[in-house]
């Protein structure tokens, strides 16, 4: 899939609406916890890296508690600037405990505040101002979730005490790695390329931060997963670093995560794949990708309620992540549930209209349900510049069903064209020949994106667009390759 996926902050609007009040007439737990993004108060903007990076290091320390619920990054960033009532975002969020802050950072001096607020009633609960070196910043970080956890009255064992935060080798190469985390939390072709390249020098300079390995492995999993590039180039290095991130640091639960990715859906070692998944949930149960890629390994295996029930907690975890709902709404579509896939789906698009990865899968969505004009419509909004191929193959399919025959061709010599020079999935162009009914043709690129290893591959055993497929033996002859 060459389009990427990611949540944008110009979702911080009326989001009741969208949860449809339900979340507003639940008890809070105070358990469940949303950590706002710390302000910058910094004299230089470009400390924001800096910032969200201590927030997202909160967020982890917290969720690595037990008996404590963190709502998700995409969901408090999707809050960032926003200046809110405590009692309004646990409302909107389903938390009843909001801890937010401020950062300042000058020189090798730092200076934190942090509060902790009941989203019930909106009273202080604790509070505290920390002014350290620079160096300090992972102590302080620990320091803050050891005072939530204690207000809470949580217990922390001392293992799980010395486990809540990660340190860096040095300040520098802390730095460093934020800025890789930040381009990755962009969720972009760029973001990705930019946070490979910046982690690939912390990991040279660096090579005991088993963090920057764990990122690393993220990112170049995320170029696999999104068709950025081929996925014997990407996975390899991705199996590479989180392999070396899992023997310097086995605790890290991102590690397993990409190791899951990499180990089952491009070496097809399932079993050891789903382990390595389940344990990234294990190790932080509010990790809502950890959940995602959990789900996508049960689904892949045929175990489609364990599936949906993972793709539904990454939605809790995370409930205005577009690609958590997006997810959910995919995951139904695959088994055949097309009304609630298209619920879920036009949720991701009440959370962000722009993004083009939700209209191409409700076009798909709409073409398995032969609602052609609909899809075409959906198709529509999938066409960038520079040409996207996953945009133009689903334009091209609905073309074709609308009998508009000699336009699906031209799409299909220009996705030929575009894979002279630059890698274009295979299972694109399969379901635009599905589309024209030349069967033979679809066959061959469905070969061809298995031996490419694509990862969306492994579903065509249930991808209802592929039903025109079933009957001809080769095509159960190629799904029995996945060894599922």
């Amino acid at each position: 899939m060459s389009f990427v996926c990611g949540q944008d902050p110009a979702v911080a609007g009326d989001i009741s609406e969208h949860l449809g009040g339900k979340r507003e007439t639940q008890p809070l737990s105070p358990q469940t916890i949303a950590v706002l993004p710390f302000q910058n108060q910094s004299a230089d903007p470009e400390q924001d890296y800096f910032c969200d990076g201590i927030t997202d290091d909160i967020i982890y320390a917290l969720s690595r508690i037990p008996g404590l619920s963190v709502i998700g990054h995409a969901t408090v960033f999707a809050l960032k600037g926003a200046a809110q009532d405590a009692r309004v975002v646990g409302a909107k969020l389903g938390a009843g405990t909001v801890v937010d802050g401020t950062v300042r950072k000058s020189g090798n001096r730092l200076k934190i505040f942090a509060e902790m607020l009941d989203a019930v009633t909106g009273e202080l609960q604790w509070t505290q101002t920390y002014e350290r070196p620079i160096d300090d910043v992972f102590a302080v970080q620990a320091e803050i979730a050891e005072a939530v956890a204690r207000v809470l009255q949580m217990t922390l064992a001392p293992p799980i005490s010395r486990g809540l935060v990660h340190s860096a080798p040095t300040m520098d190469a802390y730095l460093l790695y934020l800025r890789g985390r930040q381009a990755w939390n962009r969720m972009s072709a760029d973001g990705y390329r930019t946070a490979a390249k910046i982690l690939e020098r912390v990991t040279s300079s660096f090579p005991s931060y088993a963090s920057a390995y764990a990122g690393l492995a993220d990112a170049y999993t995320s170029l696999a997963l999104w068709g950025c590039v081929r996925p014997c180039e990407a996975f390899p290095k991705a199996l590479r670093a989180a392999q070396h991130a899992l023997r310097l640091d086995p605790s890290l639960p991102h590690t397993y995560s990409s190791l899951a990715v990499a180990t089952a859906f491009y070496e097809r070692r399932w079993e050891e794949g789903t382990v390595y998944a389940r344990t990234a949930t294990e190790l932080e149960p509010c990790y809502s990708f950890g959940q995602h890629v959990y789900g996508s390994c049960l689904l892949a295996r045929g175990q489609t309620d364990a599936a949906r029930e993972c793709f539904s907690r990454a939605v809790d975890l995370d409930p205005l992540s577009v690609r958590a709902h997006r997810s959910l709404g995919w995951a139904l579509y695959l088994v055949g549930r097309f009304d609630s896939a298209e619920q879920w789906l036009q949720a991701a698009l009440v959370l962000d209209r722009e993004r083009s990865e939700t209209h191409y899968l409700l076009s798909h969505l709409y073409i398995s349900q032969r609602r052609f004009a609909a899809a075409l419509e959906q198709a529509e909004q999938c066409q960038t510049d520079p040409p996207d191929p996953l945009g133009l193959s689903v334009l091209g399919a609905c073309l074709a069903h609308l009998n508009r025959r000699e336009e699906a061709l031209k799409i299909v010599t220009t996705l030929s064209r575009m894979a002279e020079t630059s890698y274009v999935e295979a299972l694109a162009i399969a379901q635009l020949h599905i589309a024209l009914a030349n069967f033979d043709q679809a066959i061959d690129f469905v070969a061809r994106s298995l031996d490419e290893r694509e990862l969306f591959s492994v579903f065509v055993k249930l991808d209802p667009e592929f039903n025109p497929l079933r009957k001809d033996p080769r095509f159960d002859e190629l799904v029995s390759r996945l060894g599922l």
